[in-house]
């Protein structure tokens, strides 16, 4: 075990599957998805069930002013420390050496600034006149504080009392990951020995369903279309050095997951790109991802796709994969189970990687007939358990062009490593 490593010490999340580590493991392994029909639109949805959110933010008079990407992002944080075995002792003795790296969201649309509009609209638009000098009232106090895109994890830092270095990922729907991948960036550079990364999404607004829609990117059950199925969430990782790692988990049976690699690239027009450009394209970011760690395609145990809906993408990251680590690599995705996360899908996607290496299974892919190559690749297809050190590559593309990649090693203090859930 090396000693300048950096591990992901703890993970946390609210999704469709649930909120507790034990629920997720046990539904994820039996191939149960918690995406299921809207109940009056023509899309199917992952919504979190929780219905007491608050039991996780500290400072619970913070909630007032709050949107559901932050009770769900702060939540998800909660989870994630208490995972760590992270206290408040821990914090306080470390907290300028502890920082916040979190995704911002995606989804917070227009509706939510609808109502001052319309109240100055007249016979076909809209009198600013009247806007400036009345209705600009009617936002409510603060509206705007808990919808700027750092408020999520500025409330992470304000709630812990954590002084390292702080900022929000900007990239849509690959942030999450990416956060991850600068936390270990930061740590490995000496710019602090612990983060809490992650990102949180709520349930879209109307119109954000509709452009989607519009766009063919949306699935919809009416006429069949594939595409994207939007679920909501909240993620958090603890992302530590190892020597802070190690001094908690010295005599722990579980596996501490090490990050070996992260690497992150965009592909520009990437829906209008020729298939085989693209293709080339993401198997160059795939072979890199391995460079950087000099590990070869053989050495995997296992690699996770987004596999989101898109066709089009979703068969040139399926080609890519193929020509990059072969045809016998066993391919895993999380996707159908809590839905496209919009704004938390790189960090929903990574969660369900980790948890996997953790508790000692591979879940099976769901809807194994509709992926492509469906009779060439590996697709996982049953709930398998697995023992000893794992290798595993976590890949996330989304269609605005974002990739991000993490390579992951499941390693033991001891040789008594935890078994796999038992479905």
């Amino acid at each position: 075990m090396t000693t300048n490593a950096v591990y992901i010490s703890g993970f946390g999340a609210l999704t469709a599957l649930g909120s507790q580590l034990t629920q997720h493991a046990q539904l994820h392994q039996q191939g149960i998805s918690g995406v299921s029909p809207h109940p009056q639109l023509p899309w199917r949805q992952g919504l979190v069930t929780e219905p007491n959110l608050k039991q996780w933010i500290p400072d619970k008079k913070a909630c007032r002013m709050l949107t559901r990407q932050g009770l769900l992002g702060i939540a998800s944080a909660t989870l994630a420390i208490e995972h760590a075995g992270l206290t408040a002792a821990d914090f306080s003795q470390d907290d300028h050496q502890t920082g916040v790296i979190f995704g911002a969201f995606y989804s917070q649309g227009v509706c939510n600034a609808a109502q001052p509009y319309l109240n100055c609209y007249r016979d076909g638009s809209l009198d600013y006149h009247a806007f400036g000098e009345q209705h600009y009232r009617d936002f409510p106090p603060l509206w705007i504080l808990p919808r700027l895109p750092n408020t999520t994890g500025g409330q992470i830092s304000i709630q812990y009392g954590l002084r390292g270095l702080s900022y929000s990922v900007v990239n849509g729907f690959s942030g999450g990951m990416i956060a991850v991948g600068e936390a270990y960036s930061a740590i490995k550079q000496g710019r602090g020995y612990r983060y809490v990364a992650g990102a949180s999404e709520m349930d879209p607004t109307l119109e954000q369903l509709f452009a989607l829609d519009y766009n063919g990117l949306l699935a919809n059950e009416q006429s069949n279309n594939a595409g994207l199925e939007i679920g909501e969430a909240g993620v958090s990782f603890i992302v530590e050095a190892s020597n802070q790692t190690l001094s908690r988990t010295s005599n722990s049976h579980q596996p501490l997951i090490e990050i070996l690699a992260y690497h992150n690239s965009y592909i520009p027009n990437v829906l209008s790109l020729n298939p085989r450009v693209r293709q080339q394209m993401i198997q160059a970011h795939l072979q890199a991802c391995l460079s950087k760690a000099g590990v070869s395609a053989s050495d995997l145990s296992a690699a996770q796709l987004t596999l989101a809906g898109i066709k089009a993408l979703d068969q040139s990251e399926v080609a890519a994969a193929l020509n990059t680590l072969g045809e016998r690599a066993l391919l895993l995705s999380a996707t159908d189970y809590c839905g496209f996360t919009l704004g938390a899908s790189a960090a929903t996607n990574l969660f369900y990687a980790c948890l996997q290496l953790s508790q000692g299974y591979w879940a099976p892919v769901l809807n194994i007939k509709d992926k492509p190559q469906s009779q060439q690749a590996n697709y996982n297809q049953q709930g398998l358990s697995h023992q000893g050190e794992q290798i595993l590559l976590c890949h996330h593309q989304d269609h605005q062009g974002n990739q991000v990649s993490l390579l992951l090693k499941s390693t033991f203090h001891n040789n008594t490593p935890a078994t796999g859930v038992t479905p």
